[in-house]
């Protein structure tokens, strides 16, 4: 088995964007001005902005393509703890049906058209040939003015605990019915890491860069199927500030994944680990991996890394 010295784990810490900076800038601009041409979206309350790895300062070389919501925020799509009265909590805040411009001729709410228009925007910015739709996202391809993009139509969401008590975030707008909801919290997600990162010394983003690039190395080497980046940085950002106290940065990355294994050995972890948003659980039956692809990943990073 390969494995990786303190000289090129150090070389890892660093983030994708050199002198692609500004390309990234152009790509989030060139998405913006599209959404205030576009007649239907220049007259809803919408919100332009980066999110993901990019704007979290997260991402690799490997996955250097820009997430861009594009949110309406005339809307707030609600969803309720267990313990929560949502009757109580609705009468006490004044809730009300959605009955805005973007209910279709039935009455119904048709989010549909926000997304028709996300994507015509995107074609009179970039061309027909360069944007896809899929089922959650639009994809941008990658030109000399601008990154690779994904571009997320989506809206205003928030979850109640209690009339006082909730969490502000957006809700993604699939094509496909699914069986749960895509809820996601990035102003969270990005609060928490930039206060992670602050705790541990500038030290927690780049172990998330650090085995992120090793995530690329090991597929390449099919030592690991793929993983998804934001669970890599969420099985970090579960680390105590403890783990990134060592002398070199073998010795940082071995801490952690020590204490991701250790804590996830029992199913009972399920209950307690987080995302870096601190909302949503980061194992639940509604993801796309599971404890034991997380900790399959693990094992095979810990191979990689030279004991310090």
């Amino acid at each position: 088995m390969p494995t990786i010295s303190e000289d090129q784990l150090a070389g890892m810490t660093r983030p994708a964007f050199g002198n692609e900076e500004q390309r990234a800038v152009n790509t989030e601009r060139i998405i913006r001005e599209a959404v205030v041409r576009h007649p239907l979206l220049a007259a809803l309350p919408v919100k332009v902005y980066a999110k993901g790895s990019y704007r979290n300062n997260t991402n690799v070389r490997r996955d250097s393509d820009v997430d861009v919501a594009v949110e309406y925020t005339g809307i707030n799509f609600p969803t309720y703890a267990e313990s929560a009265d949502p009757a109580h909590i609705d009468s006490a805040l004044g809730l009300a049906p959605y009955d805005g411009p973007l209910t279709d001729a039935t009455g119904s709410t048709n989010m549909s058209l926000l997304k028709n228009a996300v994507g015509e925007a995107l074609t009179g910015a970039f061309g027909s040939s360069t944007v896809t739709r899929h089922n959650k996202v639009f994809t941008v391809r990658e030109s000399s003015r601008s990154l690779a993009a994904d571009v997320i139509p989506c809206a205003s969401h928030v979850h109640y605990w209690s009339a006082t008590s909730s969490a502000t975030g957006i809700r993604l707008l699939p094509d496909r019915p699914t069986w749960h909801r895509i809820d996601n919290y990035p102003q969270q997600h990005y609060t928490n890491g930039v206060a992670k990162n602050d705790e541990t010394h500038r030290r927690f983003k780049r172990v998330v860069r650090i085995l992120k690039t090793l995530e690329n190395r090991m597929v390449e080497d099919g030592a690991s199927p793929p993983v998804p980046g934001y669970l890599v940085e969420c099985l970090v950002y579960g680390a105590p500030g403890r783990c990134f106290s060592g002398y070199t940065w073998a010795s940082r990355v071995r801490e952690v994944l020590a204490h991701i294994w250790t804590d996830t050995e029992s199913a009972e972890c399920a209950s307690r680990w987080l995302e870096v948003n601190g909302v949503k659980l980061l194992f639940h039956p509604a993801q796309k991996w599971t404890r034991h692809s997380a900790r399959d990943f693990v094992h095979a990073a810990w191979q990689y890394v030279e004991e310090s």
